[in-house]
C-alpha cells in the first residue's frame, strides 16, 4: 500500500454540507470519496491533455 499524503482545500459552508451528508447517507469513507473526485478530475480529457503534454506520471 502506498503512502498517504495529506491534502487541504477549503469549501464553501453549502458545498460541505452537502458532501459530508451524501458520502455519510452512502456509507462511504471520507478520505476515499475525496481521492475518487480527484481522480475523476484528473480522467478529464483537458486535464489529460495537460498530464500527456508536460509528461506527468503519478509517482509508484
Amino acid at each position: 500500500m502506498s503512502e498517504k499524503k495529506e491534502l487541504r482545500g477549503y469549501l464553501s459552508p453549502e458545498l460541505n454540507r452537502l458532501f459530508r451528508a451524501v458520502v455519510a447517507l452512502k456509507d462511504k469513507n471520507l478520505s476515499d470519496t475525496i481521492a475518487e473526485a480527484i481522480e475523476d478530475w484528473l480522467n478529464k480529457p483537458e486535464n489529460q491533455e495537460i498530464i500527456k503534454r508536460h509528461n506527468l506520471k503519478p509517482e509508484d
